[in-house]
């Protein structure tokens, strides 16, 4: 780990040229200088005047999976309905019995910084999939997936289990089992004030061939089950698999679901190419369910239905706004104008009409892909959010970054999108293709053997990804990000904000900079933290994802930069001679004088909080031996209000 205590006094390192360089740095008079000088500048630099207030405010990038370098995909994020400090997301991970598949959840008490993960017994032999996240109406962390496991043939089967956690997904109970052969559970808490309030619902996928869509209910905060109910019905003719399900403000279940042709022996043309979108809805808590309606109709290709590139149609309604009240919106990849687009939609009449698709962004660039979308709307003022993977920045059409976009007019027009991720993401890394095994008993004398990866299985990071709001109307995206070549959960503060909105965000006030910030030294007030190393033992290159965390009481300003002043382990020069080579520095530097910057990794706000820390800045270093690196010593320095007279 990087020392990050050097202060005002000399470093306690033993090393002359260090004393004598860290000197001339701080006892350096404190005047305006130009960038580019040497480090003395970083003391001395003004802050730029800082642009009026974006719309759309993003903060930094956060790993939340500190699990080690397999894959996470498939993921799921819930904020808690009255902490907004409390988030719980969940995956998809390669981290089961013999590198298999098992889901894991990921809570958070501190608003999304840090992360504590959790796995599964029931998960650890055979694996899980189909990871989801809710919280009851009470505070209830509530996490369903499926594991596999023996029936009482001897046959290996999909069991759909429910765990309960009372302190926020920290620890977690034991199940509550609710059988075998079901598929693709999505799950919805009523947090409405309606007749069925407290009511959690599961929908679900069975009875191949029939493809039937039905729904659970819990009516004891998610201790038993009742179902499933039958919902909706493929009959045999079209399959349905069933997606997110909503309530409207009186309670009123919305079960949303697609239809897809599964007769895999018959010849295709383009006409095949789609699915229907329609729903049902339940007026009595999940006890009956009405005729099917349409929707929309979403366009694929041969090339996507191969490669599950695009994702499925996901919805949200707003049960709590006043102007937008019961509005429902989908959102949808389709390439039905040459490349995968966002379309979106929405209806004012709970669902009987909807209007015309039309594409979210039309600025995007031609050549761009956009897939795997996820949408939400806040409580707080009814701003939809919608995020999605999208190729513009990646440069050659297959390197995706995460985006969101806005609308605070319920869906009549969005805000420029923008973009979330800090490093443009490779599904095809080294770690996507690592192949896994995977054992099934089909029947009681057959075993299946199969070989697959995160690469080939999902490549678009998983079936959905996660993104909730929370009760300050913070939005919080949860996406497979593959920067190191292997999806990690990626996670960040994303805050829509206009004037007419401001008393809406109480509870995380805007920072107005003050009107004269100057760049000092802030070693002391923060803390150098990493994320997983990463070292190719043939080039001898260490990867060092580094973080600044804000420890004091008083936010910092971009820029925020880290100084190396010197090399030397113990009493300040042992393997000195073993200096690595630091690749990609700031200022060009490749030693002592090197200069990292994070001011990319702040968040569009240009100020880290109290608390707070960066999104990763990566330290490239060469090592002359792997067995000997010395230590570094280091400066850090911010943007720190001045004290007016």
């Amino acid at each position: 780990m990087i020392e990050n205590r050097c202060t005002r006094q000399a470093p306690p390192c033993g090393s002359a040229r260090l004393v004598t360089l860290y000197r001339r740095i701080m006892m350096r008079p404190r005047r305006a200088c130009v960038h580019g000088l040497g480090i003395a500048a970083l003391l001395t630099m003004p802050v730029a005047a800082r642009a009026q207030e974006a719309r759309v405010r993003v903060g930094p990038n956060i790993l939340v999976s500190q699990d080690g370098n397999a894959p996470h995909v498939e993921l799921m994020v819930a904020a808690h309905p009255t902490n907004r400090k409390n988030l719980l997301g969940a995956a998809i991970t390669f981290t089961g019995s013999g590198q298999n598949t098992a889901c894991k959840t990921y809570a958070s008490t501190d608003g999304g910084i840090t992360w504590l993960d959790s796995s599964f017994p029931e998960q650890r032999e055979f694996g899980g999939a189909d990871p989801q996240v809710a919280y009851g109406l009470h505070g209830t962390a509530l996490f369903a997936g499926l594991d596999f496991a023996k029936d009482e043939t001897g046959r290996q089967r999909g069991w759909l289990r429910v765990w309960r956690s009372e302190d926020g997904g920290l620890t977690w109970q034991k199940p509550a089992v609710l059988g075998y052969s079901y598929d693709h559970e999505q799950i919805v808490v009523d947090h409405t004030a309606g007749k069925y309030a407290s009511r959690i619902y599961l929908g679900v996928l069975y009875g191949y061939p029939l493809y039937t869509v039905g729904v659970f209910r819990s009516e004891d905060d998610g201790r038993t089950w009742i179902g499933p109910v039958a919902a909706a019905s493929g009959k045999g003719i079209r399959g349905i698999n069933v997606t997110n399900l909503l309530l409207f403000s009186d309670g009123t279940l919305f079960v949303p679901y697609s239809d897809f042709d599964f007769h895999q022996d018959r010849p295709h043309t383009a006409a095949d190419w789609h699915s229907a979108m329609a729903f049902v809805t339940s007026s009595d808590g999940g006890v009956t369910f009405s005729e099917p309606k349409p929707i929309q109709t979403q366009m694929y290709d041969s090339v996507s239905a191969r490669s599950r590139l695009g994702g499925s149609p996901v919805y949200a309604v707003d049960h709590q706004g006043e102007k937008y009240r019961d509005r429902l919106y989908v959102a949808w990849p389709d390439p039905r104008f040459g490349k995968f687009r966002i379309l979106f939609s929405y209806s004012t009449d709970r669902g009987h009409s909807w209007s015309a698709a039309r594409v979210l962004d039309p600025s995007v660039p031609k050549t761009a892909l956009q897939y795997q979308p996820m949408i939400a709307v806040n409580r707080t003022d009814g701003t939809v959010g919608v995020t999605w993977f999208d190729t513009r920045d990646g440069g050659d059409g297959v390197r995706y970054d995460e985006y969101f976009a806005a609308s605070v007019d319920g869906g009549a027009s969005f805000l420029p999108p923008v973009r979330v991720s800090s490093e443009s993401s490779s599904p095809l890394g080294a770690g996507n293709l690592a192949l896994t095994l995977q054992t099934l008993q089909v029947t009681p004398d057959s075993l299946r053997l199969s070989f697959f990866s995160a690469g080939s299985r999902w490549v678009n990071g998983g079936d959905y990804m996660g993104l909730t709001a929370d009760v300050a109307g913070t939005f919080h995206p949860f996406w497979a990000d593959s920067r190191t070549g292997t999806f990690q959960i990626y996670t960040a503060e994303v805050r829509v904000t206009r004037p007419d909105m401001a008393a809406t965000h109480a509870e995380k006030p805007k920072v107005a900079p003050p009107l004269q910030v100057r760049v000092r030294d802030v070693t002391k007030q923060i803390q150098v933290v990493s994320d997983p190393l990463m070292y190719d033992a043939g080039t001898k290159e260490l990867r060092v994802p580094l973080r600044i965390r804000n420890t004091s009481e008083k936010p910092l300003y971009a820029p925020i930069r880290l100084a190396v002043l010197g090399f030397g382990t113990g009493a300040g020069n042992i393997y000195r001679e073993y200096a690595p080579t630091v690749l990609d520095t700031a200022n060009g530097k490749q030693g002592i004088g090197a200069t990292v910057d994070f001011t990319s990794a702040v968040g569009t706000e240009g100020v880290l909080l109290p608390g707070q820390q960066t999104g990763p800045v990566v330290l490239r270093l060469r090592l002359v031996d792997p067995l000997k690196v010395p230590a570094f010593h280091v400066l850090v320095t911010a943007g720190v209000a001045e004290e007016q007279p």
